[in-house]
């Protein structure tokens, strides 16, 4: 119907400029195009937000843990958002890590984001079964060895975010703040919260026995989740998504309150 009306508007224009008194009688009528251009602003106002609308990922949709990556770009790619804040529970770090960093470092020069990163992980300087090994009867058992390469993951990827932040903080790309800390508690939960109005919810769903990356040669129990399903919730999606954000916003806070500074970090 747009379409429609316009093209009428453009073909009595172009009549009126030829034909005397068919330009005689729209002489005057600027109310009338003034009217036109209205309505077809509004048209094109309500399909933009429309538009806007089907771009944004649906709330409770559910998306691999290696697709994570696409939305973090997604949010740090955006010129309007200045200032982007993301707090994860997860095993090492890793999945927010190497998204974050390489974000940023495809900004242009001077973009100047403002980025807080908060990541809480297992306290592995501490026993646990899993990730452990299996005693004689069978039973997960801690693996002091395997821990602290869990750890020395943990604290490669606190370096690696430090190297990044120096090197967007020369290019003034953005200032990124990144802190780690640790709690003793079971490593099965994964989510990652973006400006507290994304959530990304699941957990590490499967347990592996595998042979141990490190000497002694022996197999241990390992905990999996990089193609966990995460669902996905937005804040502004409705009532379900705002609860749902809020729910782990305020149990990672919590979590955060209670948890330790990560022993012999250096980025």
């Amino acid at each position: 119907m747009t379409k429609a009306l316009l093209l009428g508007v453009f073909l009595l224009g172009l009549v009126a400029q030829f034909v005397q008194p068919v330009g005689d009688a729209l002489e005057g009528k600027t109310y009338l195009g003034g009217a036109i251009l209205s309505l077809v602003g509004y048209v094109l106002y309500a399909e933009v937000r429309e538009l806007n609308r089907r771009m944004l990922p649906e709330s409770g949709s559910e998306i691999r843990t290696s697709d994570l990556r696409e939305h973090i770009e997604r949010v740090l790619a955006n010129r309007r958002a200045r200032r982007i804040r993301i707090d994860a529970i997860g095993y090492t770090g890793e999945t927010v890590q190497s998204p974050v960093s390489r974000s940023l470092e495809a900004l242009e020069e001077g973009a100047r984001r403002e980025v807080r990163v908060r990541i809480l992980v297992p306290d592995f300087t501490v026993p646990m079964a899993i990730p452990g090994t299996l005693d004689a009867e069978g039973k997960a058992v801690d693996d002091p060895a395997y821990r602290a390469y869990q750890l020395d993951k943990v604290r490669w990827n606190v370096r690696e975010f430090g190297v990044a932040a120096r090197s967007l903080r020369e290019s003034r790309r953005a200032e990124m703040d990144v802190q780690f800390r640790v709690l003793c508690i079971t490593p099965l939960l994964k989510f990652c919260l973006i400006n507290g109005d994304e959530l990304f919810d699941g957990i590490y769903d499967k347990v592996v026995q595998e042979s141990a990356p490190v000497p002694p040669e022996r197999q241990i129990l390992d905990l999996k989740g990089y193609q966990a399903v995460l669902t996905h919730w937005r804040a502004e999606s409705g009532a379900a998504g705002r609860e749902k954000v809020a729910q782990r916003q305020d149990l990672f806070d919590t979590l955060w309150r209670l948890a330790s500074p990560l022993p012999g970090a250096h980025a």
